[in-house]
């Protein structure tokens, strides 16, 4: 059986063919020239905001590494803490850890990692007095101190 072919399938086919072979231009002109961002940038207002809970200062130390201060804050529900070596200017996070009412912090540092565990320094009824230990490297030893501490550090919701 044979296939009869109208003039209007034939005309169809052709017109069919003639736009594949040209591609659409006139789409790509349309085109903007540099698309913009759905988001264009962050504003300074959309950046969290710290509410410092405790500031420990340390004194005394002679190894660079050592931190000479520790802040340990709330950001937007989260616990943050940063530290900054007795030798240097800038401060570098930390990881918070909550152990019952004792405060883990743990830090980079250039001689390994820095861990310092603060004793009972989420209970308010030690506030003011500082005792924990401290490891760096192979390193290792006991904190003693007074602390600045402003609320009671609570696990996030």
């Amino acid at each position: 059986m044979r296939a009869l072919h109208s003039p209007t399938s034939l005309l169809a086919a052709a017109v069919l063919c003639a736009a594949a072979a040209h591609p659409a231009a006139a789409q790509q002109a349309a085109a903007p020239v540099a698309p913009r961002p759905v988001v264009e940038r962050a504003e300074a207002a959309d950046a969290p905001v710290l509410r410092t809970l405790a500031t420990y200062r340390f004194a005394g130390w002679r190894d660079g590494d050592m931190p000479a201060e520790v802040t340990v804050a709330d950001s937007a529900g989260a616990l943050v803490a940063s530290f900054r070596p007795t030798r240097a200017r800038a401060a570098s996070p930390m990881m918070v850890s909550l152990i019952d009412t004792d405060i883990v912090l743990q830090g980079e540092t250039t001689a390994g990692v820095l861990t310092l565990r603060l004793y009972r320094q989420n209970d308010p009824a030690t506030a003011g007095t500082l005792e924990g230990q401290w490891w760096l490297g192979e390193r290792h030893g006991e904190l003693r101190g007074a602390t600045r501490v402003a609320a009671a550090v609570a696990p996030p919701r």
